[in-house]
């Protein structure tokens, strides 16, 4: 596994997850979304949430380089995994 590819799939999941997460370009279908969602529902949060988003882009990175064959499939939990603690990370300092 090339590392500099490594590390694109994961700025592409960050970058991803911030796109559903708090984008403005995909502020209205975020808000379509949650307007049908009652107040507090957890799929709301789901929505919303970088580190919750973070693992669905990871995973969807992870099964895509599998399927691909840039990456071994007993490696797409782990890449699932890292993917997703780099996005989380990194919105977690976006603030800062």
């Amino acid at each position: 596994m090339d590392p500099i590819f490594l590390a694109v799939a994961a700025l592409a999941v960050a970058r991803l997850t911030r796109l559903v997460t708090s984008d403005r370009i995909t502020e209205a279908p975020r808000n379509w979304a949650l307007a049908r969602l009652p107040d507090g529902h957890l799929l709301a949060y789901l929505i919303v949430c970088d580190w919750c988003v973070s693992v669905y882009t990871g995973a969807a990175v992870a099964f895509a380089g599998a399927l691909l064959g840039v990456w071994p499939w007993a490696t797409t939990a782990p890449l699932l995994l890292a993917f997703s603690y780099v996005a989380g990370w990194l919105a977690s300092k976006e603030g800062e």
